[in-house]
């Protein structure tokens, strides 16, 4: 049996140590969305948009034997409040049992409102940030590339509601689509976004080229300018010819972890006087 929390590959690692996938597709139809380039992925329509079988025995079996201290992510494959969860609410039951095991959980949904059903449960968690795609801003541009994702208007919306409940909060910039228009979007969500992660566009091909070393160097100085804390990927900062601080470059740089506890030896711990 595969395990439900797996060790993420290539450009996916560069999101999280650790992901979990609940449905076996989604229904948001992105254009760009590299899971259609995926065999498996290919066979599965709208219609068929469910949560993958037993996945709740099956994580449940899965942390009562592997510990795990580092942030899993919902979700690569698929979207954690895709329409499908509407109905089935597998999502809330997952969030269940990761809060159950005190796992650091990320979640990135392209899902808006849907998303504050679980606002409950994001509060009792330790360690959670929950994130967004954005990509574009005019509602007719979302529906040609994002046809079935809830309006950039309500994702950011949603994500300043979470904020302002002391949650915290983050932004994909990936794919990029439209750079002047991914600029905009930092300047709108600046207020009430914690994090930042910083890609360009793979898979699909765009009908312009687009300077990306120009969108790196301009986008990270405002980045810096704004004292965010972000993260370039690899596919855009290969590009570019500025040199930046390691953290910023560190793939684990914003990973959720549980603190570690240091146990003293004996020999070495110190008595506290007792009062009385």
């Amino acid at each position: 049996m595969s395990d439900i929390i797996y060790i993420p590959r290539g450009k996916a690692r560069e999101y999280s140590p650790y992901s979990l996938n609940i449905y076996n597709g989604c229904d948001h139809n992105c254009k760009y969305c590299y899971v259609k380039t995926m065999p498996y992925y290919k066979k599965v329509s709208n219609e068929e948009i469910r949560p993958r079988k037993n996945i709740l025995e099956k994580l449940e079996k899965q942390l009562k034997k592997q510990e795990i201290t580092e942030q899993v992510l919902l979700c690569f494959v698929g979207d954690p409040y895709c329409k499908a969860d509407t109905e089935y609410k597998t999502t809330r039951e997952i969030l269940k049992i990761l809060l159950k095991y005190d796992i650091p959980t990320a979640i990135l949904s392209k899902g808006g409102k849907r998303i504050l059903r679980d606002l409950d449960l994001f509060k009792q968690f330790k360690k959670i940030k929950i994130g967004a795609s954005l990509t574009l801003i005019n509602p007719k541009d979302s529906l040609y590339y994002e046809p079935g994702a809830s309006l950039p208007s309500e994702r950011m919306e949603t994500l300043r509601i979470i904020h302002e409940e002391n949650i915290k909060t983050w932004v994909s910039f990936e794919p990029v689509i439209k750079p002047k228009i991914t600029l905009e979007l930092l300047e709108l969500t600046k207020g009430y976004i914690d994090q930042y992660k910083v890609g360009k566009m793979n898979h699909y091909q765009l009908p312009y080229q687009i300077d990306w070393r120009g969108f790196g160097n301009t986008i990270i100085k405002r980045l810096i300018e704004f004292k965010a804390n972000f993260y370039i990927k690899k596919d855009l900062y290969k590009y570019m010819n500025m040199k930046l601080d390691n953290s910023y470059i560190d793939q684990d740089y914003l990973t959720l972890r549980k603190p570690r506890i240091k146990i003293m030896p004996e020999e070495t711990k110190v008595l506290q006087p007792t009062l009385f």
